[in-house]
């Protein structure tokens, strides 16, 4: 919990330029990748949302062999003036609130709540597509669980 509000207050000091905003990820990104041991597609689709301050993500996961669904999720971001906030909910029944910031073509999102599961995902930009990296938060501290490098979908 304190990571989520050490991200949060610093989120406070660096309001959201418009030169530089979340929509910077919208498009659609996919990449070959192991979900959880099983080689698989990843796919992810980021749009605006039914207003001009909300992003939206859709995101899926279809094995590499046969195309059977593995994991999908969707999540709905609002941007405010210095940090964005929504929810995620996905196909393994879970249901999230996102705290997120954005800097420098990076979302750094804290999603769950104290006493749940709760976990962190990177979104970043890069010269040649998207990287996208995720972390449980456990008993031990901040866990890496996957990591994946996406292009732009043709």
């Amino acid at each position: 919990m304190k990571y989520l509000i050490a991200s949060l207050v610093a989120a406070i000091a660096a309001p959201i330029s418009q030169a530089d905003t979340p929509k910077d990820l919208i498009g659609n990104w996919q990449a070959d990748c192991d979900a959880w041991g099983t080689p698989a597609l990843c796919e992810v689709s980021w749009s605006e949302g039914l207003t001009g301050d909300f992003v939206e993500i859709d995101y899926t996961i279809t094995s590499a062999s046969d195309g059977a669904p593995i994991f999908a999720g969707q999540g709905v971001y609002k941007i405010g003036e210095t940090d964005l906030e929504g929810y995620w909910s996905d196909s393994g029944g879970a249901v999230h609130p996102l705290a997120a910031t954005w800097e420098n073509g990076t979302l750094t999102t804290h999603w769950g709540r104290a006493g749940h599961a709760q976990g962190r995902s990177k979104y970043e930009l890069t010269d040649t597509g998207l990287r996208v990296t995720d972390w449980a938060l456990t008993e031990t501290g901040w866990q890496q669980f996957m990591q994946v490098d996406y292009s732009p979908a043709g």
